[in-house]
């Protein structure tokens, strides 16, 4: 039995609940146009009504991805005036690279300008559900990731929003909850949504996942999904199991600036400086490197004579060594 309507409001309010937000705190829908987002903003307009003491926004941005986005923009736009939610919607061009697929930039480029978009401490409502869960684990594994890839999306990140007012929150209240079961809500309640075209484009890696992939493996192992999901959430379990006691070692030998010591790092065992080389990195906001260019980092930043002065480089970023024998990270031009 599909679920109704209060069945989906309780697992949004569930979500928000949980955050012991404060009053006049900014609450975002980040609209996406399909049904999943279409959701959320109809959970959100309804739990407005009830907590009139929070500020609402809701926001979408239009890469031009797609021929026909500027009409969707505009049919989103109609929606929110509809309901009476205040709305931002701007164009968002998106430089693109050689290396970089068009989807990755996009994601990349959007969650950077929401951030900039909203005030500080603001709660940031994301549609994604239960079928995104298994297709990023299912991604994750085919790039070899280790713990922290394979947990793949968190439900809230920074969720104790009274302990750190002045950092953003990422929620995203409906991870539990199938496309299936969305679609029957936006169909029951009759909500304005849009179809991409490109979703069934199966030469993009998760479109081929969707349609040809976790469709066969659910239809032979029903439960297939709900395994996938325990073992992510394992994998996050350990990951934060890890991040706990990496962030003890490194704050050991930390300066004040970021740079991290050479030598206490070079004294673990192989895979122990791995871990922390990547800990540092996650700690200092970079992108992570892949795992040949971690141990390019490495050999040369640890293993390398006190007269060099190596440098490595990925993406936007690199990694120098100082003479007194410290690594500092910087980012590229």
């Amino acid at each position: 039995m599909l679920p109704s309507y209060r069945d989906l409001y309780s697992d949004f309010n569930a979500a928000l609940t949980q955050l012991a937000l404060r009053p006049q705190q900014q609450i975002v829908a980040c609209l996406g146009g399909g049904a999943d987002s279409q959701t959320i903003l109809d959970l959100l307009d309804r739990w407005r009504s009830e907590h009139p003491q929070y500020r609402y926004l809701a926001i979408h941005l239009d890469h031009h991805f797609h021929p026909d986005s500027e009409a969707w923009a505009s049919g989103l736009v109609a929606d929110c005036a509809r309901r009476q939610f205040p709305m931002h919607c701007e164009t968002l061009p998106v430089p693109l690279g050689a290396r970089v697929s068009k989807e990755a930039a996009g994601r990349d480029a959007r969650y950077q300008r929401l951030s900039e978009l909203v005030e500080p401490g603001a709660v940031m409502l994301l549609g994604q559900h239960r079928n995104d869960q298994i297709e990023t684990f299912l991604l994750q594994l085919k790039r070899g990731a280790g713990p922290k890839g394979l947990a793949a999306m968190a439900q809230c990140i920074t969720a104790d929003a009274a302990e750190r007012p002045g950092e953003q929150v990422w929620l995203r209240p409906l991870i539990g909850v199938s496309k299936a079961e969305i679609y029957a809500y936006a169909h029951q309640h009759q909500l304005f949504w849009i179809e991409d075209d490109t979703n069934y484009d199966t030469s993009i890696d998760r479109n081929f996942l969707r349609h040809e992939i976790v469709t066969r493996l659910e239809q032979r192992w029903p439960h297939f999904g709900d395994a996938v999901l325990r073992s992510a959430q394992l994998c996050a379990e350990q990951q934060q199991v890890l991040d706990e006691l990496l962030g003890a070692q490194l704050a050991q030998w930390t300066r004040s600036d970021g740079a991290l010591a050479v030598e206490p790092v070079a004294k673990q065992s192989v895979v122990t400086q791995r871990a922390l080389l990547r800990a540092w990195l996650q700690q200092q906001g970079a992108r992570m490197p892949s795992y040949a260019q971690l141990e390019q980092l490495r050999v040369q930043m640890l293993h390398t004579g006190n007269d060099r002065q190596p440098q490595v480089a990925w993406g936007n970023h690199y990694v120098s060594r100082t003479r007194e024998r410290f690594l500092q990270l910087h980012q590229r031009v």
